[in-house]
């Protein structure tokens, strides 16, 4: 087996088995979702051919091509989309992760639970300039979080975002120290590695789908993660699939840990984690 082959079976084996980690099941619809990197902040002009923005995609998981390479999501006319083609075109595969069997229907199962750490971002609010400017100098002149940009907008309530980006070695060094300080909350998570932090997950058997958004909440302070990824229909990179928001340096999202075998129940996951609600 060539070195590419092998890299693209080991790619192959992750999506699938992350699939069947969340406990999809054959008979159900996947729904996916591709938006080119390039144009998942501003509304530019993307590298590839295709000029659509973000396409909604779907296929049964029992006609799912078992190789990235043969993989063909189809749209809403049933149009068939090579998956692996439009990630090298520059989009990025996403997933939801709760289970509808219509793209716009109701939920009907919780998955997983899961969590979104952004660990290249420090996103901040203030309610004068100059707080916000004086904020952006001091990150600026910290030798330790190594800045690379740092933007201040105005919004319409009056208000001021700042948002800074951290280094590549920043990220890295960050990633680390997170693996450490949560290592005894994680040893039984699945944890898909990003280019800017981790996503774990919590696969759950007998979820209730009242108790999601609360559970997702408490997850994130408990994690200090993404506080946006709360709702049912949160869809999340896979992994298999290049992030090519830099295109001069794409990163493989892949699995780091796959996890305890045995799903959690939400009533266990609170318990295993000491989650607030």
């Amino acid at each position: 087996m060539t070195l590419h082959a092998r890299s693209m079976w080991l790619r192959s084996r992750q999506f699938r088995y992350f699939i069947k980690k969340l406990g999809c099941k054959r008979n159900q619809t996947l729904h996916f979702t591709l938006v080119h990197d390039t144009m998942a902040r501003v509304p530019v002009q993307p590298t590839s051919h295709s000029k659509k923005r973000a396409m909604t995609l779907h296929k049964k998981m029992k006609l799912m091509e078992y190789r990235l390479p043969r993989i063909k999501l189809l749209t809403y006319a049933n149009k068939p989309i090579p998956l692996l083609l439009r990630n090298k075109d520059g989009y990025a595969v996403f997933m939801t992760i709760n289970y509808r069997e219509k793209a716009r229907g109701d939920f009907q199962k919780v998955r997983a639970h899961f969590i979104d750490v952004d660990l290249n971002k420090i996103s901040e609010w203030f309610h004068s300039i100059e707080e916000a400017e004086q904020r952006m100098k001091e990150l600026q002149a910290d030798p330790v979080e190594k800045i690379l940009s740092v933007t201040l907008t105005p919004t319409k309530q009056g208000r001021y975002r700042l948002l800074a980006l951290r280094s590549r070695r920043r990220v890295q060094q960050l990633k680390r120290r997170f693996l450490i300080k949560h290592r005894k909350h994680l040893r039984t998570s699945l944890i898909v590695e990003t280019k800017n932090g981790y996503h774990i997950y919590w696969a759950i058997r007998n979820g209730s789908l009242g108790r999601f958004v609360s559970i997702q909440k408490a997850l994130v302070r408990k994690f200090n993660s993404d506080p946006s990824i709360t709702d049912l229909g949160r869809v999340m990179r896979v992994p298999g699939f290049y992030h090519r928001k830099n295109p001069a340096s794409p990163y493989l999202v892949r699995v780091k840990r796959w996890g305890r075998k045995r799903p959690f129940t939400q009533a266990e996951l609170i318990k295993r984690l000491a989650l607030t609600l």
